[in-house]
């Protein structure tokens, strides 16, 4: 920034001291500097504010491709499941086959052992000597032919049997290879999806990464761009004193200690001054009026600007940091943010003039200032026309 040294040739300004420590002594016609420093100050807003869109459309656009990822995954982590259980019924199914062959073999193994034993019964003699036994044991021809049969057919059957059993078993093989086969190629589509899903997790790893390094340059831009306005609003200040020299006592008006302007309000500080008003700045509408200290090296208490009963009292995640809430009875209400710290809670009824907290830089705020805002039966007002 530069160092204004400003002059005035009817007017001094004393004691008028910026958040950033430049005093300025005197003011003249060079407030063309003011303008100039303004300028460039807009510029970088400008810029400021194009490179908070482009993060921000980044982040959107990221956010949509972390949900396309987290999407995969879930798809991917459902095939897995669906793969595993088709896996474990495989197994199951092929351990049930073993079963059922290992059964077959033991039924064909015990069909041979009883036909071993018969033709051992038959073959008692030697030679063809059980066929002598079944031609003498008979009382008749026919009787012989009956016997005759009767022991062909029995043993056909136990070969049918074991013809059969010999089938079952082939079918049973194939059934169990086709199975196996199934088995193998769910296990490499697990392992397909296993790679899969490892590859998908670390895509999103890296994208969290990225959101994370993106908010962070969001942040650090918003700062700039507080920064920036807190600037232009001293310049717009500086600006507004030398063109109105009527309005340069600073330290008489605005420098009091839980005084009173004339207003229905206290000064809610000690000292300080009011470096931005309410109204329209920077393309949006600032809801309050902001008032800084005047000495950076204290950090002033902040002051009821008027008796009541405070209604909040704490943290606001919506940018107001540290804040209280004060209800009066006029249907007035009176907020107080960016304390570094509150001395009142809920309920409590405070006087004019009485501590509430200490000024500090909570919630979205790059400096130490107290954010006043009024309200009249619900509606906001500009603070000044009540201090």
């Amino acid at each position: 920034m530069k160092k204004l040294i400003l002059t005035l040739s009817t007017v001094a300004l004393v004691g008028f001291m910026s958040p950033y420590g430049a005093t300025v002594v005197d003011a003249s016609n060079d407030i063309d500097e003011v303008k100039s420093e303004r300028s460039e100050l807009e510029k970088k807003l400008s810029d400021t504010e194009e490179e908070i869109a482009d993060v921000l459309l980044e982040l959107k656009e990221l956010n949509e491709e972390i949900e396309g990822v987290e999407e995969s995954l879930r798809q991917n982590q459902n095939m897995l499941d669906e793969t595993n259980k088709e896996i474990s019924d495989t197994e199951k199914e092929v351990e049930k086959l073993r079963n059922q062959i290992t059964e077959l073999e033991e039924a064909i193994e015990k069909r041979y052992e009883i036909l071993k034993d018969r033709a051992a019964s038959y073959q008692e003699s030697g030679g063809t000597m059980s066929y002598l036994e079944v031609i003498f044991g008979s009382e008749s021809f026919g009787d012989f032919i009956s016997r005759v049969t009767t022991v062909n057919k029995i043993t056909n059957s136990d070969k049918n049997l074991i013809e059969s059993q010999k089938e079952d078993k082939r079918l049973v093989e194939e059934k169990k290879q086709e199975v196996e086969d199934k088995l193998e190629k769910s296990k490499q589509l697990k392992a397909e999806l296993e790679e899969m899903q490892a590859l998908i997790e670390d895509q999103k790893a890296q994208n969290e990464k990225r959101k994370a390094a993106l908010k962070e340059k969001e942040q650090e831009l918003q700062e700039k761009k507080e920064k920036l306005e807190i600037r232009d609003s001293e310049l717009a200040a500086i600006q507004e004193r030398i063109n109105n020299p009527s309005q340069l006592s600073i330290s008489s008006s605005n420098s009091v200690s839980s005084g009173s302007r004339g207003g229905l309000f206290a000064w809610p500080t000690d000292g300080g001054y009011i470096s931005s008003g309410m109204g329209p700045r920077w393309g949006r509408s600032h809801n309050g009026t902001d008032i800084a200290r005047t000495d950076r090296s204290t950090v002033p208490p902040i002051y009821a600007v008027l008796g009541g009963v405070v209604e909040s009292a704490g943290f606001n995640s919506g940018g107001y940091g540290n804040r209280v809430v004060i209800r009066h009875d006029n249907g007035m209400k009176t907020t107080y943010s960016h304390m570094s710290s509150i001395s009142v809670s809920a309920g409590q009824k405070v006087s004019k003039g009485q501590k509430i907290g200490i000024m500090g830089a909570t919630g979205r705020s790059t400096g130490i200032h107290l954010h006043l805002e009024v309200y009249k039966n619900g509606t906001r007002v500009d603070p000044e026309n009540y201090l």
